[in-house]
C-alpha cells in the first residue's frame, strides 16, 4: 500500500527545467537536491558572507546623500575577488553537472554577482544578459536586466546603462518580486546622473514596493527627502524626512530627519531663523544628543553662511568639528565649509589650512568631493611655488653677500638645525615611551583578546588618532617622521638639494651640515642658472594658477611678467606675451594691452599667436564647420533614442556626403547601422557593419561594429529569425563559463592575428619606423587648434604627473606645427612598458586633465626618433594611424 501510494505520487508529479522543459520526476529531484546542497548552497553562503561583511563595514554620512545600494570601490572589490572566483567555479559545476534543476538560472544570476562585486562588470553584464535572454522566469529576467544596467553603470557606460535602465522601466509590470530592486537600480542610478526628477519617481515606486522592511523603506524616504532638497522642492523633502520619523529606525536617522525637516521647513516659508535656532539650541541641550552635537552645529554654521554672517559661520563649523567624535565624514564636511569661505575671500593661505585638514577626514562619497581635492592640490601649488621664489630670491641674496657675512648668518643655521635635531629626538623618545606605557595599560587591561583591545576598539583607535594628531599633526607613516618636520622649520631656503634630508643627518657633524648648505647657495655661474630656471617656472605655474583657476587677472600679469622679464630666455615666450595681452584686456587696461600686442607683432612675426590675432577668421570657419557636424550628430541621436530611426538614417545619407571628420562620420555610420538594424532584417544591418569596417578601420566605431558582427556569427539562426535585426538589446554568447573563455581566447587570436598583418602592411607604407628595442618614448597631446589656449591643459598636465607620478620628474613643453596643430610633449619614458602605462592612465582621466571633448585633440605615445620625423615632416595625420595600428 505505501509503495502504490508512492508509485502514485511520483507519477502525479509533473517537473520542469529554468526552461520550462518537462523533466522527469526522479532525475529532476536528483538534480534539484545535489545542485542546491552542494555547489549551489555552498557557493550562495560564500556570497552571503562577503556581502554581508562588505556593507557591515560600509560607512555613511546623513549630511551626504545616502547611497540606496551599498556597491563595491576597487579596493572592495579586489578584497572579495578570490571568495568570489570560487563563487564561479562552484557555479559553472551546477551549470555544466545538473543542466535541468531548477537552480540552473539561479547559478547563471550568483556567476553574474560574483563577476560583479569582484569589480569584472563586463563579464557580469554578459552574465546578466544571458539570464535575461534565455529563462523565462519573469522576476528573475528584470532583476537580471537591473544588474546589467549596475554593471554598465560602475563601468561608467552612461549611454549604455541608461539603455538597460529604461528598458527595465518599460517591462517591470510582469515582475513582482523584483519590483522594489528594479526601482532601487534605477533610481541609484539617476542619482548618481543628478536626474532627481526620474530618481525621485522611481523611488516613490520603490517605497511603495517596499511592504514589510520598515528600516529600509525609512532609509529610502530619507533619501527621497535629499532628493528632493536637491530639487529645491522643500516641501516634498519635509513630507518625506517626516515619514522618516514615524518608524522605528536607529536614533541617528531619526535625529537627522528631525533637524532636515526643522531646517527646510524654515527654507520652504521664508521666515526668520530664530525660531529653528531656538529647536536647534532645545536639541542641543538635550542628553541623548550630545554625541550628536557636531550636527548640529553644522546645521546652525550653514544657516549662519546663508545669512552671509561668515565670521559666525566659522564658529560654529569649527564647534562642529571640536564635537566630532568618530563621525570622521563630518568633521571633513565642516573643515570643508571652513575652506570654502576662505576660499572666497581670497584667504588662500587659511584655505590651504583647511583643505588640508578635510583631506585627513575625506571619503569620497563627501559632497563636492572632487573639487575639494582639486582646490587643496591647486592651493598647495600655490603655496608652493610663492615659497620657491622667496626661497630662490633668498638663496641669492645670501650668496650676493660678502663672504663674512655669509659665513655668520650660514653658521647661525647649522646652529639652529643641530638644536632642531636634538629636540625631535628627545620628543620622539619621550613619545614612544608614554605610548608605549599606555599601549601595554591597555594589553593588560584588555579580556582574553576581545573587543577591548586596542585594535579592535574603535573607541581606542579614535583617542590613539586624535592623540597623535593633537601632538604632531596630520603626516603620512614614515620612518622618522617626526624628525621630518624639522625640515620645514630649520631649512626653509636650504632645501633645494636632494640630499639634504635632516633625518639622515646628525646633529654631531657640524661640518657636513654646513657643506649641504653652502652647496645649496647658487655661487656659480651654472647654480645661479638653475635658481633662476626654477624661480621661473615657478612664476609661470603661478601665473597659469591666477589665470586659469582663481580668475585674479592683475596677480596672473605680475606672475607672468616675473617670469618673462628675467632670465633665462624661454622657449614659449610667445605665448606668454599672447596671455598677458589677454589678462590685460579682462582686467580692463587697453593701453598695457596693446603694448603686449605690439610686442607680440614685432618680436615674434611668424607666430602662430601672431598670425591667429592678425587673421581671427582662419580659426573661426573650421569651428565653426565642426559645431556645425557635432549639432547634426547630436540631433541624429536624439532622434534614435526617440526611435525615429527613419530621420536617423536619411541624416546619415546627407552627412556622409558633406562631412570631412573621419571620427564623427564613423560614428554617424554607426548609428544609422543601428537604426537599420531596429527596423530591419539581419542581412542590411550586418551589410553595413561590414561597410564601417571597411570605410573606417582604424575609428573606434569600426570596432564597435566588429563586436556586432561577432555576436551576429555566435547567434546567426537567432539574429535570422527575427522580424529586426536589434529586437533585443543584447544576445547572450555563451552558455556556460568555459564556452564564455573559450569564445574569448578565440576572438583575443584572431584580432592579434589581424593586428599583425595591420602592423606589417603600415610598417612598409610608412614613413615612420618601428623602434629599436632600447628607444625611449614620448608621450604627446595633439590640439587641433593653433590658437588654443594651453594653460588649462598644461595645469591640468601637470596636476596629473604631480598627484599619479610624484616620485617621477615629467616634464612637458610644446610646439606648433604646420601652423595648425599644437604639440604638449611629455619626456621621458625609458622603456615601451612604461610608457604604456602613462598612456593607459591619462587616457583613464582625460576629461579631467584635457576638458576638451575627444574630437578636438588626440594623444599618442611615440619613440624619439618618429617624434623627430613627426615634427619635421609636419606628418601628424599619418602618425595617428600608424600609432592605431602599432600600439
Amino acid at each position: 500500500m505505501i509503495l502504490g501510494a508512492t508509485l502514485f505520487a511520483v507519477g502525479a508529479c509533473k517537473m520542469y527545467d529554468p526552461m520550462g522543459n518537462r523533466v522527469g520526476v526522479v532525475k529532476g529531484t536528483y538534480h534539484n537536491t545535489t545542485a542546491r546542497f552542494n555547489a549551489y548552497f555552498n557557493a550562495k553562503e560564500i556570497y552571503r558572507k562577503n556581502v554581508d561583511n562588505f556593507e557591515g563595514g560600509y560607512t555613511v554620512s546623513y549630511s551626504n546623500i545616502l547611497p540606496l545600494l551599498k556597491l563595491p570601490d576597487e579596493g572592495a572589490a579586489a578584497g572579495m575577488a578570490g571568495d568570489m572566483d570560487l563563487i564561479v567555479e562552484k557555479c559553472s559545476k551546477v551549470i555544466a553537472n545538473h543542466k535541468v534543476s531548477k537552480w540552473t538560472d539561479d547559478a547563471y544570476m550568483l556567476v553574474g554577482k560574483a563577476y560583479f562585486y569582484k569589480g569584472d562588470n563586463y563579464n557580469a553584464a554578459q552574465a546578466f544578459q544571458y539570464v535575461f535572454n534565455t529563462f523565462p522566469n519573469k522576476d528573475l529576467k528584470e532583476e537580471a536586466l537591473a544588474w546589467v544596467g549596475l554593471s554598465k553603470m560602475q563601468d561608467q557606460l552612461v549611454e549604455d546603462a541608461t539603455t538597460v535602465f529604461e528598458m527595465a522601466e518599460a517591462n517591470i509590470a510582469d515582475a513582482k518580486k523584483s519590483k522594489r530592486f528594479v526601482y532601487t537600480a534605477i533610481a541609484q542610478f539617476n542619482i548618481n546622473q543628478k536626474n532627481y526628477d526620474k530618481a525621485a519617481s522611481s523611488l516613490e515606486r520603490a517605497i511603495k514596493s517596499t511592504k514589510k522592511n520598515n528600516l529600509l523603506k525609512a532609509n529610502y524616504y530619507y533619501v527621497l527627502g535629499q532628493v528632493y532638497e536637491k530639487k529645491e522642492d522643500y516641501i516634498n523633502a519635509v513630507n518625506a524626512f517626516k515619514q522618516v520619523r514615524g518608524m522605528q529606525v536607529p536614533y541617528e536617522l531619526e535625529l537627522a530627519s528631525k533637524i532636515n525637516a526643522f531646517r527646510l521647513t524654515n527654507i520652504s516659508e521664508g521666515g526668520n531663523t530664530d525660531d529653528l535656532i531656538r529647536k536647534l539650541n532645545q536639541l542641543l541641550d538635550d542628553e541623548k544628543n550630545t554625541n550628536y552635537k557636531d550636527q548640529i552645529y553644522f546645521v546652525l554654521g550653514a544657516i549662519a553662511q546663508r545669512k552671509n554672517q561668515t565670521d559666525s559661520a566659522i564658529t560654529f563649523y569649527k564647534l562642529s568639528v571640536a564635537n566630532t567624535g568618530k563621525n570622521l565624514n563630518q568633521k571633513a564636511l565642516s573643515y570643508s565649509r571652513i575652506a570654502n569661505i576662505y576660499f572666497d575671500r581670497k584667504d588662500y593661505d587659511k584655505a590651504h589650512s583647511y583643505y588640508d585638514s578635510t583631506r585627513a577626514f575625506v571619503q569620497r562619497d563627501l559632497p563636492d568631493y572632487d573639487k575639494i581635492i582639486e582646490r587643496s592640490n591647486k592651493l598647495n601649488e600655490l603655496i608652493v611655488n610663492i615659497k620657491t621664489i622667496d626661497r630662490e630670491d633668498s638663496l641669492q641674496r645670501i650668496a650676493a653677500m660678502p663672504e663674512a657675512e655669509r659665513n655668520k648668518i650660514i653658521d647661525q643655521k647649522v646652529a639652529k638645525i643641530q638644536r632642531d635635531i636634538n629636540e625631535s629626538k628627545m620628543e620622539q623618545s619621550q613619545f614612544s615611551s608614554n605610548y608605549n606605557t599606555q599601549a601595554i595599560n591597555r594589553f593588560n587591561n584588555a579580556e582574553g583578546g576581545g573587543a577591548t583591545w586596542y585594535f579592535y576598539n574603535n573607541n581606542a583607535i579614535a583617542a590613539g588618532y586624535n592623540e597623535f594628531v593633537r601632538r604632531w599633526g596630520n603626516r603620512q607613516l614614515e620612518d622618522n617622521w617626526r624628525i621630518s618636520s624639522t625640515q620645514g622649520t630649520a631649512s626653509k631656503i636650504f632645501d633645494t638639494d636632494p640630499s639634504f634630508d635632516l633625518k639622515k643627518l646628525d646633529a654631531s657633524q657640524p661640518e657636513k651640515i654646513r657643506a649641504i648648505l653652502v652647496n645649496n647657495l647658487p655661487l656659480t655661474p651654472t647654480k645661479l642658472d638653475s635658481s633662476n630656471l626654477r624661480k621661473q617656472h615657478a612664476a609661470l605655474r603661478l601665473g597659469t594658477i591666477y589665470y586659469d583657476d582663481l580668475e585674479e587677472y592683475k596677480s596672473a600679469i605680475k606672475y607672468y611678467e616675473l617670469a618673462l622679464n628675467n632670465p633665462p630666455p624661454m622657449e614659449n615666450a610667445d605665448e606668454i606675451v599672447f596671455n598677458i595681452n589677454r589678462l590685460y584686456g579682462l582686467a580692463g587696461d587697453p593701453a598695457k594691452a596693446e603694448e603686449y600686442k605690439n610686442r607680440l607683432y614685432n618680436q615674434y612675426p611668424t607666430s602662430p599667436y601672431t598670425i591667429a590675432m592678425r587673421n581671427p577668421g582662419l580659426t573661426q570657419t573650421s569651428t565653426s564647420a565642426q559645431k556645425e557636424s557635432e549639432n547634426l550628430y547630436e540631433t541624429a541621436y536624439k532622434d534614435y533614442q526617440n526611435r525615429d530611426y527613419d530621420k536617423v538614417i536619411e541624416a546619415n545619407k546627407a552627412f556622409q556626403a558633406s562631412a570631412a571628420n573621419a571620427y564623427l562620420k564613423s560614428k554617424f555610420a554607426l548609428l544609422a547601422a543601428l537604426a537599420i538594424g531596429k527596423t530591419q532584417k539581419l542581412a542590411p544591418f550586418e551589410s553595413e557593419l561590414h561597410k564601417i569596417q571597411q570605410i573606417y578601420p582604424n575609428e573606434e566605431a569600426s570596432k564597435q561594429a566588429g563586436q556586432f558582427i561577432a555576436s551576429i556569427e555566435s547567434n546567426r539562426s537567432d539574429f535570422e529569425a527575427r522580424e529586426f535585426a536589434l529586437e533585443e538589446t543584447s544576445i547572450a554568447t555563451a552558455t556556460d563559463a568555459k564556452s564564455i573563455s573559450k569564445r574569448f581566447e578565440a576572438e583575443k587570436q584572431a584580432e592579434e592575428q589581424q593586428r599583425k598583418q595591420e602592423i606589417a602592411t603600415a610598417e612598409a607604407k610608412s614613413y615612420f619606423k618601428k623602434p629599436a628595442e632600447n628607444a625611449v618614448y614620448t608621450f604627446v597631446i595633439a590640439i587641433n587648434n593653433p590658437t588654443a589656449n594651453l594653460n588649462r591643459i598644461r595645469q591640468g598636465l601637470g596636476q596629473f604627473n604631480r598627484n599619479v607620478y610624484s616620485d617621477k620628474n615629467y616634464t612637458h613643453s610644446s610646439k606648433v606645427i604646420n601652423n595648425e596643430t599644437q604639440l604638449i610633449s611629455v619626456n621621458q619614458f625609458g622603456d615601451l612598458e612604461t610608457a604604456k602605462e602613462y598612456y593607459r592612465r591619462f587616457r583613464d582621466n582625460r576629461e579631467e586633465i584635457v576638458g576638451l571633448s575627444d574630437d578636438k585633440y588626440d594623444f599618442f605615445i611615440i619613440s624619439s626618433d618618429n617624434f623627430a620625423r613627426l615634427v619635421s615632416q609636419q606628418t601628424v595625420e599619418e602618425y595617428r594611424d600608424y600609432f592605431r595600428i602599432n600600439f
